[in-house]
């Protein structure tokens, strides 16, 4: 079978056309998603969401690259979401561990835990970018070249604008909940 006609197979929901794809590249998959994910479970799981995204969207393959190209850019695709996510994740962990040392300062632990409370609803109700980039400065110490780079912006404007208008709107929020 050749590829052209393979394709045209998973576009019929060829269920023999799947599984023999699946066959093909599941392992190759998996070991790519490891690499950047580099956890076990992880990577099995993500090579599983790869195949259910193949599944789902074969009718929009256009056919401009080849077919393993295509499952390739979805595994990548899927792995960097995965590990974007996490690290988001891992600075919201490192964010209430840092302003759990802060609230040491605090006497009354009620007050250190709606602080805590309070920034996290702040933050939380950022634009994602905006979060992304407040977070990234200011509790990862990521320099703000890099968050160009990372987030894929502009400029170093364009993440200073975005910080300076995170910490308004947190200013804005924090000084509202002390008002309750």
């Amino acid at each position: 079978m050749t590829e052209k006609e393979l394709i045209q197979a998973l576009k019929n929901n060829n269920p023999e056309a799947f599984k023999y794809v699946y066959e093909q590249y599941y392992n190759k998959i998996k070991h790519l998603c490891y690499g950047i994910v580099n956890n076990p479970e992880d990577a099995e799981d993500l090579a599983q969401e790869v195949f259910i995204d193949l599944y789902n969207s074969i009718s929009r393959f256009r056919g401009d690259s080849k077919l393993s190209t295509w499952i390739h850019r979805i595994a990548l695709n899927k792995s960097y979401t995965f590990v974007q996510k996490k690290k988001f994740k891992d600075i919201f962990t490192k964010l209430e561990e840092k302003l759990t040392q802060h609230a040491d300062k605090v006497e009354d632990e009620d007050q250190k835990t709606k602080q805590i409370n309070d920034l996290h609803k702040a933050i939380k109700a950022l634009p994602a970018r905006q979060a992304k980039a407040f977070t990234l400065f200011y509790y990862e110490g990521i320099p703000q070249k890099e968050i160009v780079e990372i987030m894929k912006l502009e400029s170093v404007s364009t993440v200073e604008q975005l910080i300076f208008r995170a910490k308004q709107k947190i200013k804005q929020t924090m000084s509202l909940n002390e008002d309750e």
